[in-house]
């Protein structure tokens, strides 16, 4: 691989690089300005030098200005996307958190005891009969009351309340949904009461888009059975995730196909296939091809805006389309060009992408199986065309893998054993799926009968559900409990890298570099390791409406809890895989136990090393110990002035009590002089063993 013949990987490295410094620093407007005329004028000078005396012995100065062109390019781009960059942004323009905003709803979603929509706000309220265009997103939760109308996809919608930035974890180590909505660039949120909120129908216009998937989804209603086979159906062919339920998510997660549940460049694929296929039954002369070729990008395209435009999907369609392109004019391509060009545009177009998790996944998969799948599939010659075709699926999902499973290990902290038998189930299954989902939409469009080909679609997906759920009930389906850092997760693509480097030029030096990187991978581990053994640690997690609390000694968490829920998983479990725990117990509020030296529980006492917690359960009819120097409230208990024990240290409010205990009981600790601390504001409460 001569690497003068890719152009736009190297175009593409100084943008990343560009974006990566423009999201961790902040330029002020004036350097800003003299940044966009130094791009101007460093292109302009390098365009007339080039066209009055192209001499290429130059080209390392040329490639050297180029290079910090798209490292500028890349850093103000992001900049950009920051809202405190824009005058406009409604945050910026709302004094008096009484008046309101208004604004076109982008996505709706059903959440616990609210109604989640996404707003783009188009003007805010300056005063009681003023309005101004505004700019930005905001997330609303929306108390609907009995009988409203749910808002809709495409309406617009006034609503007033207090505004506010989205607030970070409450639990170490837990899922940052303030970073996710950021990359986003949703920055506020606003809790809306009933009656504080009302629809716009006067500016109600649906868009074409929007009505084709309304069309759609109608029709998988009409013809699918309701629950999983239809949720799964429309996931898998329009894109509409509302309705899959946590059972068939994680089934598909944890057999490691769930990337078949959202629209990706995989069903991209599959319709440019079925696409071309149609196209190349028909002798087209030269005017007519080309009016094939611009069909064929038109329904790509189509089908990418009427699934709601994911990474992914962006990907694939920009991919396909510069493939397109480069058919029209009958020009050969390179597979590494396009992919890198299509990134390229995508980050030009927004930068914020870079940070997200399907757009990452989807260009390393797509890298993977250019880079090793050839070299995979070389390994055995199958003596058949079937186990032909089953080695080389088998063979695209080890080089998917071996290319995204880093960065998945990093992000979701497992690893699914079984992904190349979902493989071989998933991507057939799904492809079959996804031309029998559009068939059946074009015959419902045309009023022609589709009976069977309904009933051969939902046989299509209830097969698809079995499968995966066979493969998600076999043993040690799934490895969980990886914590790997960014700095780790770095230094393995890394040794890809290397490996890959190695293959492509055939030379030893390359593959034993790879080989010291990767012992050098494995030794940083170790310390943390060794130090993992020595931990102690007591963690009371924010989790909301109930109380989770684990004791850590070594390797092993000894864990007071009401339920194995949710929401206790996703608060806490990230921070046992980062302490590498392996053994646990779970235990009832109130048990009594004694956990070898370190640890003794009762009702109302726990005792751990040398600290004596006492804890207050308002469901309990039971008083604390006089003497403890820390006091854990669950439950809302009534608690007053006099019944608080002597020389505490600390109270802690855990997630199970209400706003008006806690407010009480903020005013009770300021009264007697005693801190506190409320897990809904400031966080888990962390102590440290002695």
């Amino acid at each position: 691989m001569n690497w003068r013949m890719l152009p736009m990987p190297r175009l593409l490295l100084p943008l990343v690089v560009g974006i990566g410094v423009g999201d961790g620093y902040s330029i002020s407007w004036a350097y800003k300005e003299k940044f966009y005329w130094m791009i101007g004028g460093a292109l302009l000078l390098l365009g007339t030098a080039l066209l009055i005396r192209p001499n290429f012995q130059h080209r390392a100065w040329f490639g050297t200005c180029i290079f910090l062109i798209l490292i500028g390019l890349g850093l103000l781009r992001m900049q950009q996307s920051h809202f405190w960059e824009n005058p406009t942004h409604f945050s910026l323009q709302q004094t008096n958190d009484s008046l309101g905003v208004w604004g076109k709803i982008l996505e709706t979603r059903p959440s616990p005891n609210s109604y989640r929509v996404l707003l783009q706000v188009k003007a805010t309220q300056v005063s009681d009969s003023v309005w101004q265009s505004a700019e930005g997103k905001l997330l609303a939760y929306l108390k609907v009351a009995e009988g409203q109308t749910l808002p809709q996809l495409g309406q617009c919608l006034y609503l007033s309340g207090a505004i506010e930035r989205v607030k970070p974890p409450l639990n170490p180590d837990a899922f940052d949904f303030r970073a996710y909505l950021q990359r986003q660039g949703i920055y506020h949120q606003v809790f809306a009461p009933e009656g504080a909120w009302r629809l716009d129908s006067v500016h109600f216009q649906i868009p074409l888009t929007l009505r084709l998937q309304r069309f759609c989804i109608k029709t998988l209603r009409k013809y699918l059975p309701a629950g999983d086979t239809y949720a799964v159906g429309a996931a898998l062919i329009v894109g509409e995730r509302s309705q899959l339920s946590q059972e068939i998510k994680q089934a598909f997660s944890n057999s490691g196909a769930v990337h078949v549940l959202s629209v990706s460049g995989l069903h991209v694929g599959v319709l440019a296939i079925v696409l071309r296929w149609i196209f190349s039954w028909v002798q087209l002369g030269k005017g007519v091809q080309k009016l094939s070729l611009g069909l064929e990008l038109g329904s790509i395209w189509l089908f990418t805006l009427l699934t709601g435009a994911a990474p992914a999907t962006l990907r694939a369609a920009v991919m396909f389309s510069l493939i397109i392109g480069a058919r029209a004019v009958l020009r050969q391509y390179n597979i590494w060009n396009i992919l890198a060009a299509s990134a390229f545009a995508l980050l030009c177009w927004q930068p914020n992408l870079l940070w997200d998790i399907g757009f990452q996944l989807s260009f390393l998969a797509i890298a993977g199986i250019v880079a090793f799948q050839p070299w995979i599939y070389a390994l055995w010659s199958a003596p058949n065309v079937v186990l032909d075709y089953v080695w080389k699926l088998t063979s695209v999902g080890i080089a998917a893998q071996l290319s995204t499973g880093p960065l998945s290990i990093f992000y979701f902290h497992q690893f699914p054993v079984f992904f190349w038998l979902s493989g071989l189930v998933a991507v057939p299954l799904s492809g079959v799926i996804l031309v029998l989902g559009l068939l059946l939409f074009v015959l419902e469009a045309m009023h022609i009968p589709a009976m069977w080909i309904g009933k051969l679609l939902a046989f299509s997906i209830q097969l698809l559900n079995r499968l995966i759920e066979a493969i998600h009930q076999l043993p040690y389906a799934v490895a969980s409990g990886f914590w790997w850092e960014a700095w780790a997760t770095l230094v393995m693509y890394g040794v890809l890298s290397l490996l890959c480097i190695a293959l492509y030029r055939r030379k030893l030096g390359w593959l034993n570099a790879a080989l010291a990187l990767l012992l050098v991978w494995t030794m940083a581990h170790w310390p943390g390791i060794f130090q993992a053994q020595e931990q102690n640690q007591l963690i009371c997690y924010h989790v909301p409406k109930t109380s989770v609390l684990d004791l850590v000694h070594g390797n092993t968490v000894l864990t007071f809890s009401s339920a194995d829920s949710i929401p206790e998983f996703m608060a806490a479990q990230n921070h046992r895989y980062h302490l590498l725990l392996k053994a646990s117990r779970r235990l009832e509020w109130g048990s009594r136990l004694r956990w070898g030296h370190q640890v003794f529980a009762q009702e109302n006492l726990l005792i751990w090393g040398k600290y004596r917690i006492g804890i207050w359960d308002g469901n309990v009819d039971m008083r604390v110990p006089d003497k403890c120097d820390y006091l854990l409230l669950r439950n809302n208990p009534w608690v007053r002035a006099e019944d608080l024990p002597s020389n505490l240290k600390l109270i802690i409010l855990d997630g199970s009590n209400r706003f008006g205990t806690r407010r009480w009981m903020k005013k009770l600790a300021q009264e007697k002089g005693i801190p506190i601390h409320d897990t809904g504001e400031q966080g888990a409460w962390v102590l440290q063993g002695r």
